[in-house]
């Protein structure tokens, strides 16, 4: 009986071994299929986009940059990130405030000029991370590793569980919006021409820049710093931080992600309580939120109102529940509040224009001048 048994077994071994020739079909039809998932069109702008913002760099260590487009290169890259943590986020995705039709204007403008997709697409795929965040429902879904979350979700299609789950939700606000149709229905165009062609051309007609170094700079460089920075939202605050709101979720508070992007890396506070305007429970003056500040002073002008907030109760009653208390401090009198929130302000802003200090360092060890008048 065990005799018949090995036989059976060693033919059933050599009939394995006599088709290999369905392996090597096997691997192409998963090589086939996985690329069928690639956003091709994606992946080619992300990839020529990173490779002339790398030649743009080197050009601009070796040529001259005019003072005046420092300072426009440092305007449009705090706009176009506004564009996105303001508009898209925190006035289409979650309506945390109302914008009167003037700052929705410059918003939607603001927000083009990031290649972050449509504020509709964003709000769409935003308010779906919201829902199922953390599961294979989330677009963005950091389960998957720090690249994906990253820019990786950028490179591939939209699973269908992701769609099904996606179309459960509400977005006819979204469609209603005259505005936010027009943006998406017409975003490529758009964005070469507010994101590309604009900055390029207002630098070297406005004040003599060189063509090149207004394209590179402006253009292409800028486009892919605010980019990552938008990015580490969905990556590193989800990856390392502290927790202190709602222990039992992903998302973190993380202070280098808060630098990068306006305000937004208070995402452990954001996600508990994500109707609120300020993504923050502390004011814009008291800790780095560039993008609370721009919301009140827009406020002031009479441009935003209903402003959304989370109240010092709910906070309390929140953190009493499923946060960590130990990790709060004390609370500090109004003169440390002062000289803390302009230490963070101080901190924020260095933090923020990191690219700009690798080219100054380079013409200085060069003895090449490090701007021109």
């Amino acid at each position: 009986m065990e005799r018949v048994t090995d036989k059976c077994l060693a033919v059933v071994a050599v009939d394995v071994e006599l088709r290999p020739e369905e392996i090597p079909k096997n691997i192409f039809k998963k090589l086939y299929e996985k690329c069928l998932k690639v956003k091709w069109t994606n992946l080619f702008v992300l990839v020529a986009l990173h490779l002339t913002a790398i030649v743009g760099y080197i050009y601009n260590l070796n040529h001259d940059v005019k003072l005046n487009t420092v300072w426009f290169v440092v305007l449009i890259g705090l706009f176009s990130g506004l564009g996105m943590s303001v508009g898209a986020h925190r006035l289409w995705a979650h309506r945390s405030f109302k914008a009167r039709l003037p700052l929705r204007i410059f918003l939607v403008l603001c927000q083009t000029m990031t290649m972050n997709g449509s504020a509709f697409s964003y709000a769409r795929d935003h308010r779906t991370h919201h829902k199922y965040s953390d599961t294979d429902a989330d677009p963005k879904n950091p389960s998957r590793g720090l690249f994906y979350s990253h820019v990786g979700w950028w490179m591939l299609k939209k699973s269908q569980n992701v769609k099904d789950h996606g179309n459960k939700l509400d977005f006819e606000d979204l469609r209603k919006d005259w505005m936010l149709r027009m943006q998406h229905r017409f975003y490529s165009p758009l964005f070469i021409l507010f994101g590309l062609i604009l900055p390029t051309i207002i630098p070297y007609y406005g004040w003599n820049e060189n063509i090149l170094t207004s394209f590179y700079l402006c253009g292409v460089i800028r486009t892919v710093v605010v980019l990552h920075h938008l990015f580490t939202v969905n990556s590193i605050a989800h990856f390392f931080g502290h927790r202190p709101y709602d222990f039992r979720i992903r998302p973190t508070e993380n202070r280098l992600v808060i630098y990068l992007s306006l305000g937004e890396g208070n995402h452990n506070y954001h996600h508990t309580f994500p109707y609120d305007y300020s993504s923050s429970e502390k004011k814009a003056w008291e800790f780095f939120n560039p993008s609370t500040l721009f919301i009140d002073l827009n406020r002031m002008l009479g441009l935003a109102y209903d402003c959304k907030k989370a109240s010092r109760a709910v906070i309390e009653g929140t953190i009493k529940r499923k946060g960590i208390p130990a990790h709060f401090d004390p609370p500090m009198n109004l003169f440390l509040r002062i000289i803390s929130g302009t230490f963070d302000w101080v901190i924020g802003l260095l933090m923020a224009m990191w690219p700009i200090y690798p080219i100054v360092l380079f013409k200085y060890l060069t003895g090449q001048a490090i701007i021109v008048m």
